[in-house]
């Protein structure tokens, strides 16, 4: 089975700005409303979606909980971190240490994003 992950964003060149420069995606297309953006073979789409009423849900894009969120696995987690800040992210709390290490932080539209870094060994 193959899928590809769309993530919903209020700015689209804002998105393409940090995902490749914050988290090391590839650019393969990018509009106005829309870009195409890879990680080794996995698809990632950014859609431009308005904030607001739409329906029966309403789009917030500031900081929010999501139950489905990116985990990406690092191998030096303090680089990717201080490469995600550069970037313009924000951690939300303190990087947790413990069987894996684990680092919180929003994309720029509120999406959650965790950098993980398995134990070496």
């Amino acid at each position: 089975m193959k899928f590809d992950i769309c993530i919903d964003v209020d700015n689209v060149a804002r998105a393409v700005e940090f995902y490749p420069r914050g988290l090391g995606f590839k650019v393969g297309e990018e509009h106005p409303d829309w870009a195409h953006l890879k990680v080794d073979d996995q698809t990632f789409w950014i859609m431009k979606i308005p904030g607001g009423p739409q329906g029966d849900i309403s789009r917030d894009y500031r900081r929010h909980w999501t139950p489905v969120h990116l985990d990406l696995q690092v191998d030096d987690l303090e680089a990717s971190v201080q490469r995600a800040l550069a970037a313009g992210g924000k951690l939300d709390r303190e990087i947790q240490r413990g069987k894996a290490n684990l680092a919180n932080l929003p994309d720029p539209a509120g999406n959650g994003i965790d950098l993980v870094e398995k134990p070496k060994g």
